[in-house]
């Protein structure tokens, strides 16, 4: 289907490109939804049970752009194999630069995914970085318990924050598929020497 190593150009037929399209967009709707299920459990319950008194902070309205671009990939990567339907129909076939601009838009959200989510894993980290360096090498940290008092070695991170971070992995995960996707549909395309 794809070789990238190969020094002669090979025109690829519409109907090849359309079985690309389908496969590779029913993969990559698949896969970003899949990647996609933690951030969005994750932006819902902290958005609902984890109330604020100012309000929302700057870095959940990051999460919730990040994880809406993510939905709308979702939908463009189904959109593909739409498009895929298009062009096994002659009377139907869209053009080469409409076919070109829909995946160059959807490797932009992919983009837009990605860039989102590092930045808040890069704050996030950040954060959790400076709370581990702000207390003392070997220090001990006695957390109270329903039961009883725990006494344990080092800081104590808490599950929440453990998830936010798979989340935000998940997250660059399914714009890393996205953006894949449609660089090879974008590669395959270019092959085409017919409009």
């Amino acid at each position: 289907m794809f070789d990238f190593l190969k020094t002669e150009t090979v025109s690829s037929t519409p109907q090849q490109i359309a079985r690309s399209m389908r496969w590779l967009g029913w993969a990559g709707f698949w896969l970003q939804a899949l990647l996609g299920f933690i951030p969005l459990l994750v932006v819902v319950t902290s958005v609902l049970f984890n109330p604020r008194q100012g309000g929302f902070s700057f870095g959940i309205w990051l999460a919730i752009a990040c994880l809406g671009i993510l939905i709308f990939s979702i939908y463009w990567c189904f959109r593909y194999t739409q498009l895929a339907n298009k062009l096994t129909i002659r009377e139907l076939r869209p053009a080469k630069s409409e076919i070109s601009r829909d995946l160059k838009f959807g490797l932009l959200a992919n983009l837009s995914i990605m860039a989102l989510a590092v930045l808040i894993a890069l704050a996030r980290v950040g954060e959790l970085s400076f709370k581990m360096l702000t207390l003392p090498q070997g220090s001990t940290v006695i957390t109270p318990n329903q039961s009883a008092t725990m006494v344990t070695q080092g800081a104590m991170i808490p599950p929440s924050t453990i998830i936010a971070i798979q989340a935000m992995v998940n997250a660059i995960a399914a714009g890393l598929v996205g953006a894949i996707v449609a660089i090879m549909l974008l590669y395959q395309l270019g092959q085409n020497r017919n409009d």
